[in-house]
C-alpha cells in the first residue's frame, strides 16, 4: 500500500534570519574597510613619490564617481536582501548575496590550477567525498573540509556523525548522518539549514537546482520521502509501506524514482515509482517480482535505469522499457551520469580479471573491454573512463578505436575516485586527496 499526502514538517530545524542579516552586513563593513585603507595607502605612496597633491581633478572625478556607484550598490543590495526575506527569497536569496561577496576574495584565484594534495586536519574514517562548485567536499566521522578549485579551504568544521554521506548539486551540499536522525545544507562556507527528524535517515539526494529528498519513515508508514525545495521548506511526504531502497529526484527537481522492495510470501518484489514533487502525483508504478534491485537513477531528463542483480533496465519517463541488458558476470562496481552509466563484472569469480561496460543514456552498449587487474573503484565522464585498478589509476578514452589506455602509478589504499565536470580527478584516501593528471 502506498499514499502520497503533504504534511507539515516535523522535528527541530534550525535557520536564523537575524544571524543572516549580521553577517551579511558584518562583511559589507569588512570590505570597505579594506577599500578605505588601500586608499590611503596609495594617496601615502603618492606624497612620499612626489606629488603635490594627493589626487588629480580627473582622479577626484573618477573617484567621485566610484564611491556614488559603491553607494548606489549598497543601497539595491540592501534592497533586494531585505525584500528576498520578506517574500520568500526563492529567486534571490540572502545566501546567494552573501555568497558572493565572501567569494570575491577567492575571484583571483580562478586560474590558478589544483594542487597536487589537499590535506585533511584529521585522519578520515567513514569519509565520503564529493565535487562541489568547482572544488573538493569531504566528509568523516571526526571533520567535514570544503575545498575550492585551487584548493583554499573554506570551511573546516568538527563532525559529530558516526556515518556522515555526502550529496551535492551546483549551489549547496547536504550532509546527512546515515543511520541517525541529523541532516545540514551548507554553502562553501556556512550551514545554511540543519535538521533533526523524528526517525534515522538511510539515504538522500539533492537536484542540480537545489532541491532535495531525505529517505526516512514516519509513525504510520515504513518508509517515506521527505522532499524540500530549495528554500529548505518541506514540500511533501511520499509514503509507502514497502522499504524504501532510495530516492533520487531529476536535475531540475520535477520528478523523484522511488525504489522499494518487498517480500511476498517469501520472494522479492521491486516497485519503482516515479512521482511528480510538489503535486504527489504518481507518474508511473511498475512491479518486478523476483528482482533484487541495488539502484535507480537518473541518466538525462527523461530517461532512469534501474541496475538489479539480474540486469540494467533503461526506462523512460511513462514507465516504458527502452533496453534490458542482462548480466553474464557478477556485478562488481556501477557509476551513473548524464552521458550514461558504467558497469564492471567478475567474469572469473577470483577477481583478477574485471569485465568493463559501458552504455548510453538509452541502455546501448558503447564499448566493452576487459582489464587484468581488480577494478575497486569507477567513473564515466563524457568520453573517458576512468578506472582504479591495483597500483595504477587508467583512463580509457571511448573515442580511440583501440582499447588503449594511460595510466598512473597510484598504491594508496581505502581510496575513492572523485571527477570534475571539465576531466580532472582526485583520488581520495582517508588522510589526503591526490590531484591526478594524464598529460
Amino acid at each position: 500500500m502506498k499514499k502520497a499526502k503533504r504534511t507539515r514538517q516535523n522535528g527541530d530545524n534550525e535557520i536564523s534570519t537575524l544571524g543572516k542579516i549580521f553577517l551579511f552586513f558584518k562583511s559589507l563593513k569588512e570590505r570597505f574597510g579594506k577599500l578605505r585603507i588601500v586608499k590611503r595607502t596609495i594617496e601615502k605612496q603618492k606624497e612620499l613619490a612626489g606629488y603635490e597633491g594627493a589626487e588629480s581633478p580627473v582622479e577626484t572625478k573618477i573617484s567621485l564617481g566610484f564611491w556614488i556607484a559603491r553607494i548606489i550598490a549598497v543601497i539595491l543590495l540592501s534592497l533586494i536582501l531585505v525584500l528576498s526575506l520578506l517574500f520568500g527569497g526563492r529567486i534571490i536569496s540572502y545566501d546567494n548575496v552573501y555568497y558572493m561577496f565572501k567569494d570575491i576574495e577567492y575571484i583571483n584565484s580562478f586560474n590558478e590550477s589544483m594542487p597536487q594534495t589537499l590535506s585533511y586536519s584529521k585522519p578520515l574514517t567513514n569519509q565520503d567525498f564529493s565535487c562541489f562548485k568547482g572544488g573538493l567536499a569531504v566528509v568523516g566521522d571526526s571533520e567535514f573540509k570544503f575545498f575550492t578549485s585551487s584548493g583554499r579551504a573554506t570551511l573546516t568544521q568538527g563532525s559529530e556523525y558516526s556515518d556522515p554521506k555526502i550529496c551535492a548539486s551546483d549551489s549547496y551540499a547536504l550532509i546527512y548522518d546515515r543511520g541517525n536522525r541529523s541532516f545540514s545544507v551548507y554553502n562553501s562556507f556556512v550551514s545554511l539549514y540543519s535538521e533533526t527528524l523524528d526517525f534515522p535517515i538511510s539515504s538522500a539526494h539533492m537536484a542540480d537546482n537545489g532541491s532535495f529528498c531525505i529517505v526516512t519513515k514516519n509513525k504510520n508508514y515504513g518508509s517515506c520521502v521527505k522532499t524540500y525545495g530549495n528554500d529548505f521548506k518541506l514540500l511533501s511526504e511520499y509514503s509507502k509501506n514497502d522499504y524504501i531502497i532510495s530516492a533520487e529526484m531529476s536535475a531540475n527537481g520535477k520528478y523523484m524514482v522511488v525504489l522499494s522492495l518487498e517480500s511476498l510470501n517469501g520472494n522479492a518484489k521491486t516497485t519503482l515509482d516515479l512521482v511528480q514533487t510538489g503535486k504527489d502525483k504518481l507518474k508511473f508504478s511498475v512491479e518486478l517480482p523476483g528482482v533484487m534491485p541495488y539502484s535507480a537513477s537518473f541518466i538525462s531528463k527523461d530517461r532512469i535505469v534501474l541496475i538489479s542483480k539480474e540486469s540494467a533496465v533503461v526506462f523512460d519517463i511513462n514507465g516504458n522499457v527502452k533496453n534490458e541488458y542482462k548480466f553474464t558476470g557478477r556485478l562488481m562496481n556501477a557509476d551513473v551520469s548524464d552521458d550514461g552509466f558504467l558497469l564492471s563484472f567478475d567474469e572469473t569469480s577470483t577477481g583478477k580479471v574485471s569485465l568493463v561496460s559501458v552504455f548510453d543514456e538509452n541502455g546501448h552498449l558503447k564499448r566493452s573491454f576487459r582489464t587484468d587487474d581488480a577494478v575497486f573503484d569507477m567513473k564515466l565522464n563524457g568520453d573517458f573512463v576512468y578506472l582504479l585498478c591495483d597500483r595504477e589509476i587508467r583512463r580509457y578514452n571511448l573515442n580511440s578505436v583501440s582499447n588503449e589506455f594511460k595510466s598512473v602509478p597510484f598504491d594508496e589504499e581505502s581510496a575513492k575516485l572523485a571527477v570534475f565536470e571539465e576531466g580532472d580527478i582526485m583520488a581520495c584516501t582517508p588522510t589526503v586527496a591526490y590531484y591526478i593528471s594524464f598529460n
